[in-house]
């Protein structure tokens, strides 16, 4: 059997190189833990969607994965690594959820006084 090693450049040494990608946030289908989302950053986000949940995925990633919790894409941005690092920075993930706003929306509405776009 053989085995193929394939180097990447860790994320400390594409960290301010302003290589562009995309920054994304995952929405977890129920909290794993205290953690609801994972926020990344990809130069071919395909591939890194792809990764996750497998050995080449981050660590959060792979023990969602092993504990049969499904995730969606919630949101993507254009950026590098260290815009990455600043939204990291400021917290709040729910707050730049699409799918946690939507569902926080939802639970404003009182079910007494009938549908709201009626």
């Amino acid at each position: 059997m053989t085995t193929t090693t394939v180097v990447r450049p860790s994320a400390a040494e594409l960290v301010g190189t302003g290589q562009p990608g995309t920054i994304y946030l995952l929405h977890f289908e129920r909290p794993f833990g205290h953690a609801r989302h994972y926020l990344g950053w990809s130069a071919d986000l395909t591939k890194r969607l792809a990764a996750h949940g497998t050995c080449d995925g981050s660590a959060l990633m792979r023990a969602v994965a092993a504990a049969g919790i499904g995730w969606s894409l919630a949101r993507t941005w254009t950026g590098d690594r260290h815009r990455e690092r600043q939204l990291k920075g400021q917290g709040g993930r729910a707050r730049m959820c699409p799918l946690c706003r939507a569902d926080a929306q939802r639970s404003l509405v009182d079910p007494s006084e009938g549908d709201p776009t009626s």
